[in-house]
């Protein structure tokens, strides 16, 4: 089962200081406009949130770590 999510990062007016939002979404039998709500959440901070001059957004699949199993003898 795939959970993807909407990565969103803030760079604010200092170098070491970056804003994270992860958006998950999940709806069985209603469409939502996760792009809409990306650039919701990006112009939320930036009027919001004085240190913040930018903001980018992508969509991102969850990985999860496998192990892979010994061979049968």
């Amino acid at each position: 089962m795939d959970y993807p999510y909407i990565a969103i990062q803030a760079t604010t007016d200092s170098e070491d200081h970056v804003v994270y939002a992860d958006v998950h979404v999940r709806s069985e039998f209603i469409d939502i406009d996760e792009a809409g709500l990306a650039q919701i959440v990006q112009q939320w901070f930036l009027d919001n949130v004085p240190e913040v001059v930018s903001a980018t957004a992508e969509r991102r699949e969850q990985i999860f770590p496998t192990t892979q199993l010994p061979s049968l003898p």
